[in-house]
């Protein structure tokens, strides 16, 4: 009886748990700072024996009960969620890439660029910190270069607080990095081999003894980017009649890509705490292009050529960050202090051939060398406290960025080899941007089912764009206030409503801010736009969650309304030569519910599924284009059978439907993940992957004007099959893996 007494506690302590998770973490949300994730829970009650009544009897007590589960797959927060990666099959051996693109809510595109419920403008954190690395100009190959495993969980923040800046309108992707300051030496190994020349060999390392805790991570990763891109247009001129264009091109590179990786604690006193850290990665490619170009004018073909490309690439990235840490003696009081400053540089070298079927007999070749700069330097101090039941929390950054972009070209003469300057392929564009932010929070739990998290960041920002070759310049200079609104109603213990407001912003990347046009090839220019303003959002939010023991679900309706929202725009500046840059949008509105369920359908059986429905309006009618709209929607689906406890099969299925835009629309895409792996007695494992099941990943866009019709297809990769072995390194005795499906765990 006793037993069965305490089992129930048990379950009922659990459930009450599973229900405090999200409080519990959404009262410890810090500035830029993930929540940790609880890994192993206990509660224990020992209730006071009653008073015997005969000296033979026992008194009638229940002793320490531990209840005890693995962490689950989704936290859920008042601001956030976190998702846990480590049942994700495409950790084991994809890039950060591969696993983002899984979660709900994330979209990767076909060049790797990341997305939240269809809107590009969404800000990466790592370790809840800006980094040069993922800057809009280098964050889609960082994240299809650095492997995946070195990631612990990724929380997705729709609507972020006053603690965040306020960058990315669709909100933030906070990267956690795996970390283990228990006490001891433990780490992991890996290697991996796949089709695609396809090779990743990594470790990471945790020390911890003393006052002392250190973390170092190291990988090596090779492989051969397969991108094939289709481009049709017509350009309609009543004058001149129809020009037609067509291309065919394929993109490899042989890509390899190493990084290190170091963080230092260092308790000074129990309540003084130095850290540091150093992170390096370097990136080296050997691009090869061949394009078939051909233009027809009015019926008759003019043009006829073959353009064939290769060269090299290196990008290096550099971080340094410090931080110092005060606890007071009174609880939950702290200072904070950080230093952070990265760098990142890029150079780049491509020759190209054009070998003319028509005309007959013509040989052009240029050479192109651009190159960047990018540096940032950011101090951040934070101050918080309790206060009246709550939390408060002060704070004050100080960032400035600055990019050296120089781009270097040549015309070479096919019989000579003599090189001539050519100016349409160079010129150089200098860039800073210095933001200081002071800003607060302050949550707590008002009444008896009410929490709340109100925020409010005030910004100034300078900016001074330099186009040294045109000696043209623009500065800029602005003040805003960024406040925010968390919610949240506890219908029950497994019950809850949200709601929130945050305003956000934009700003334009460095390169859509150089107005000197730019050579991609003899069919197209880009060119960016020094008057672009930068979009500012105001986002809501409302949702309902059920966390069950068992099943778990939650919804979201949202609503966001822009203005200065970016468009890319095309225009012909020849008849064959189409010229694309940024405007701004007059206004753009999306209206949407996104959701996501999860659960287990047998013992074994568990799935998930996630979506996004919503509705987009594009005024654009001060750029002389029609208002446009439409609806989209987006389904993923997955399956997760565990037959046993040292195995796991893993099916992923996901579907993007057709998606409007400003001038134009993308067509329906559906994509298959498959993966199963392997634990053995020792704690090793072996994961076998394959990617784009039915090899049907192809991003379709079509654009259909008074003067312009376009239809592109471009692909990100092809079907890929990988195999990865991963050795655990110290942690105790060899154990049996955990049941994916054991009582207490919870599973996405």
């Amino acid at each position: 009886m006793r037993r069965s007494s305490a089992t129930a506690d048990q379950k009922r302590g659990l459930r009450l748990l599973q229900a405090a998770l999200p409080l519990c973490i959404a009262s410890g949300v810090q500035a830029q700072t993930a929540p940790e994730t609880p890994v192993q829970a206990q509660v224990q009650a020992t209730p006071q024996a009653p008073a015997q009544t005969s000296a033979n009897k026992k008194p009638n007590t229940l002793g320490t009960v531990v209840v005890s589960g693995t962490r689950p797959d989704v936290v859920s927060a008042i601001d956030r969620k976190s998702y846990n990666v480590a049942n994700d099959l495409m950790a084991a051996s994809g890039s950060i890439g591969d696993v983002l693109g899984n979660l709900p809510s994330v979209e990767i595109d076909a060049q790797g660029n990341p997305s939240l419920r269809g809107d590009s403008s969404v800000q990466i954190l790592i370790d809840g910190k800006t980094s040069t690395m993922m800057s809009p100009a280098n964050r889609a190959e960082t994240l299809q270069s650095l492997p995946a495993d070195m990631v612990d969980r990724v929380e997705v923040i729709t609507n972020p607080s006053a603690a965040f800046k306020p960058d990315g309108s669709s909100g933030i992707i906070n990267i956690i990095t795996k970390k283990d300051r228990k006490p001891g030496t433990t780490g992991l190994l890996r290697a991996g081999a796949g089709t695609d020349g396809r090779v990743n060999l990594g470790g990471v390392l945790n020390h911890a003894r003393g006052p002392l805790s250190i973390s170092a991570n190291a990988s090596l990763r090779r492989d051969v980017p397969w991108r094939p891109y289709t481009d049709t247009r017509t350009r309609i001129d009543p004058a001149t009649g129809t020009t037609d264009s067509h291309q065919d091109s394929l993109f490899k590179s042989e890509r390899k890509t190493a990084a290190v990786g170091a963080t230092v604690d260092y308790d000074v006193t129990s309540a003084d705490r130095l850290s540091v850290g150093y992170n390096y990665s370097r990136r080296t490619g050997s691009p090869r292009i061949r394009e078939t170009n051909t233009v027809d004018q009015s019926g008759v073909l003019v043009s006829d050529y073959d353009r064939i490309g290769s060269g090299s690439e290196v990008e290096t990235n550099t971080e340094a960050t410090a931080r110092y840490r005060h606890t007071f003696a009174e609880p939950g009081r702290e200072f904070t202090f950080d230093l952070r400053r990265g760098q990142s540089i890029e150079h780049q070298f491509r020759r190209y051939t054009n070998v003319y079927r028509t005309p007959a007999g013509l040989i052009e070749i240029d050479d192109q060398r651009p190159d960047a700069n990018e540096i940032q330097s950011e101090a951040t101090a934070e101050y918080k406290q309790g206060l009246a039941g709550g939390k408060l929390l002060l704070g004050y950054d100080v960032q400035r960025n600055s990019a050296d972009y120089q781009a270097r070209g040549d015309i070479i003469d096919p019989v000579t080899g003599q090189a001539t300057p050519d100016p349409t392929l160079t010129n150089r564009f200098l860039y800073t941007q210095t933001t200081n932010a002071v800003y607060g929070t302050y949550g707590r739990k008002f009444v008896d089912k009410w929490s709340a998290m109100l925020g409010l960041r005030l910004e100034n920002t300078v900016t001074d764009g330099r186009q040294v070759d045109t000696a043209q310049r623009n500065r800029k200079s602005y003040s805003r206030a960024y406040p925010t609104l968390h919610l949240q109603y506890d219908l029950s213990d497994t019950r809850n409503m949200r709601f929130s407001y945050s305003k956000r912003i934009y700003r334009p990347d460095i390169e859509d801010l150089n107005p000197y046009p730019v050579f991609s090839d003899p069919l197209n220019q880009r060119a960016g736009n020094p008057n672009l303003k930068p979009r500012e959002t105001n986002s809501f939010e409302a949702s309902y969650a059920f966390e069950g023991a068992i099943t778990s679900w939650d919804a979201t309706a949202y609503y966001r309304k822009t203005n200065n929202a970016f468009t890319v725009v095309s225009r012909f500046i020849s008849p064959t030569v189409l010229l694309t840059t940024h405007e701004n949008l007059g206004r753009n509105t999306a209206t949407g519910v996104d959701f996501s369920a999860r659960g287990k359908l047998t013992p074994t059986l568990g799935y998930k599924i996630s979506g996004n429905i919503n509705y987009n309006q594009f005024d654009g009618s001060n750029l002389g284009i029609p208002v446009t709209s439409g609806y989209s929607n987006s389904l993923k689906t997955g399956l997760d059978y565990q037959p046993s406890k040292r195995d796991l099969v893993q099916l992923g299925i996901q579907y993007r439907g057709r998606r409007p835009m400003a001038q134009g629309y993308q067509l329906p895409m559906t994509t298959a993940n498959v993966g199963y792996r392997r634990t053995f007695a020792n704690r090793s494992t072996a994961v076998l992957a394959l990617s784009d099941l039915f090899d049907s990943a192809r991003e379709r866009s079509r654009i259909d004007s008074p003067i312009l019709v376009e239809s592109s297809i471009r692909r990100r990769s092809r079907r890929t099959l990988s195999l990865t072995y991963s050795i655990p390194l110290g942690g105790g005795k060899p154990e049996t893996p955990t049941d994916l499906f054991e009582s207490g765990a919870d599973h996405q």
